[in-house]
């Protein structure tokens, strides 16, 4: 008997003891590019206007499909609580629910910490339209071969792309909210 054939038993005797999988898969319809993006500059892989499907894993376990989203602003933010920002982002993006209103405007929050003690608030104490994914393995973040944390993407009614933000620089809240606003405008 060949070599290789008594290999095949213990691969797949080695695929049936993997563990399995503790967060829900992200699902991202398009293809992604090879060049990973600028932090700065373009922060993602998608561009103004493309559309972006895909089931974001939340805290619970369960998946949420950013097109069941679809005619509201949706801000996808991706971050870690050792991210710039973190400390504020809960009340910053409840203000913004408050001003718009969560028929109008969703917010997703995607913490990619590998410890789900590390998110702090508890999702209790976040309002109507505010979600909170986990992504410990960073799976929506590579897909989207997100280049700087935190990144928001701002996705207009219609689920496309129509602002994006690598990093927290100077103003990058007035920013954010400025983008939003603009979505929010634009039929």
């Amino acid at each position: 008997m060949p070599r290789s054939s008594h290999l095949w038993p213990a691969l797949a005797l080695l695929l049936a003891c993997r563990p399995a999988a503790t967060t829900p898969p992200v699902i991202i319809a398009e293809s992604t590019p090879d060049a990973p993006p600028d932090p700065l500059l373009n922060p993602v892989n998608r561009e103004t206007g493309d559309l972006l499907e895909a089931t974001v894993p939340l805290v619970d376990g369960d998946g949420l499909p950013l097109g069941d989203l679809r005619g509201r602003v949706v801000v996808l933010e991706l971050t870690a609580t050792w991210a710039d920002r973190w400390p504020e982002t809960f009340a910053f993006y409840s203000r913004l629910l408050q001003q718009h209103g969560p028929d109008r405007l969703a917010v997703v929050l995607v913490a990619m910490d590998n410890e789900r003690a590390a998110l702090s608030p508890e999702p209790g104490v976040r309002g109507q339209g505010f979600d909170l994914g986990w992504d410990p393995q960073g799976a929506l973040a590579a897909r989207l071969q997100v280049a700087a944390l935190p990144t928001v993407v701002v996705l207009d009614r219609h689920g496309r792309v129509a602002f994006v933000q690598g990093g927290a620089p100077p103003g990058s809240t007035m920013a954010i909210e400025d983008g939003i606003k603009r979505a929010l405008i634009t039929p």
